[in-house]
Order: C-alpha cells, then structure tokens, then sequence
C-alpha cells in the first residue's frame, strides 16, 4: 500500500503539481503523469497505479509500471510518500 505522507503540501499550477516538505523545506515538481500518480494515492500496489496510466494515457502497462516504479522509488526517498 501506498500512501501519500500526510505533512506534504500541494498546489497544483496548470501544467504541474508542486509538492512541498515543511519538515524539510524542499519544492518538488510533477509533471503530468507524476500528478495522475500522486491523485491516485492511496493505491494497493504499483501495477494498481500502472494500470490506471495506461488507462489514461494510453501507454502500454510495461511502460507506465516502469515509470510507476521510477516514481513511487523517488517520493519515498524523498520520504514524501509511505509505503506499507
């Protein structure tokens, strides 16, 4: 399971959405499919948030799990989502 970190703050401008740690002070940046993503949290699983982007964006699964995996391995590094 995968879960947003509830301190994390968002905006969301017109072409991406702003994340920010007020424990840290660090601004990230989602562009499009990093936002369909972050909206889709909680998830079960990566394949679960895989499945929905190539729902949306028509890309083939194996495409949008590796960029899924990429992603979810970023934010939990950077300790803005928790996983279960």
């Amino acid at each position: 399971m995968y879960r947003k970190n509830p301190r994390v703050l968002e905006t969301d401008l017109a072409h991406e959405l702003i994340l920010l740690d007020p424990g840290t002070g660090e601004m990230f940046s989602l562009n499009e499919t990093g936002r369909r993503v972050w909206r889709a949290l909680p998830a079960d699983s990566a394949i679960a948030l895989a499945r929905e982007l190539e729902a949306a964006l028509e890309v083939d699964l194996e495409t949008a799990e590796r960029d899924v995996r990429a992603l979810l391995h970023r934010l939990r590094a950077s300790d803005l989502i928790q996983a279960e």
